[in-house]
């Protein structure tokens, strides 16, 4: 049986985006039409995910959209490095505070921690979503050693939870499938009305390490697991 671990603690608030949802008059579907293009592009030349969000986005419909942290930190190693590092920090408080010995130690980390994906390492990523904010939370248990000096060893079981919003809120541009692709004329459809913002979220699987706390550097966790194997239209794929 799974333990009874802490869920994913609230997202932190969007960016304010473009505005709001059809606040500007109505105007040519054109650009809708054309995007739409894009994202069938997007995904014949390997951005998958890039597709698929953009493709939500068009759908209008505004609801979540359910990512797999799993999955992308199999895809970026730089994701993995900054979770092992938030679980390093977090693992060596616990293990340093005798009052946490032998007893199950619940944590849900806060504030969030931002993370940005590489434009040119992972232009996927990159494109589908930019940045995303990342934390974790779980249950420690603290095996004191009976050796003197010796690091406390530890059990933990923990998920990995991102969240963000999917808008366009700045000034950026960039090109998707080779066409140039600027945060004011994407915002526009949202405030059009011809398209919609919408969240991003997801927890991995839950994830199992027993070992000894390092004082310096940080530990190898366990990494994502690659489990696409969808359609081009499934953001699992």
């Amino acid at each position: 049986m799974a333990p009874q671990i802490p869920g994913m603690p609230e997202p932190p608030e969007p960016d304010p985006g473009q505005g709001a949802h059809g606040s500007q008059p109505w105007y040519s579907r054109g650009d809708d039409i054309a995007f739409a293009h894009i994202a069938l592009a997007a995904d014949a030349g390997g951005l998958t995910h890039a597709s698929v969000h953009l493709r939500h986005y068009l759908d209008n419909s505004g609801t979540d959209l359910k990512i797999d942290p799993d999955q992308i930190m199999h895809d970026d190693p730089g994701l993995k490095r900054l979770v092992d590092q938030i679980m390093t920090v977090t693992l060596q408080d616990i293990a340093g505070d005798p009052a946490s010995y032998s007893k199950s130690v619940p944590f849900q980390l806060l504030p969030w921690q931002g993370y940005t994906f590489d434009k040119n390492g992972q232009p996927d990523w990159y494109l589908a979503i930019g940045s995303i904010h990342v934390t974790t939370s779980g249950i420690v248990t603290v095996h004191p050693q009976d050796a003197a000096g010796a690091q406390p060893r530890v059990t933990v079981d923990y998920q990995i939870h991102l969240s963000d919003r999917y808008n366009w809120d700045g000034l950026k541009q960039t090109k998707i499938a080779g066409v140039k692709v600027t945060d004011a004329r994407m915002g526009a459809l949202h405030t059009a009305g011809l398209a919609q913002e919408f969240n991003m979220l997801g927890s991995s699987t839950i994830k199992h390490y027993e070992g000894v706390v390092p004082t310096n550097g940080a530990i190898d966790l366990p990494n994502g697991s690659d489990s696409r194997d969808g359609t081009r239209t499934d953001p699992g794929r």
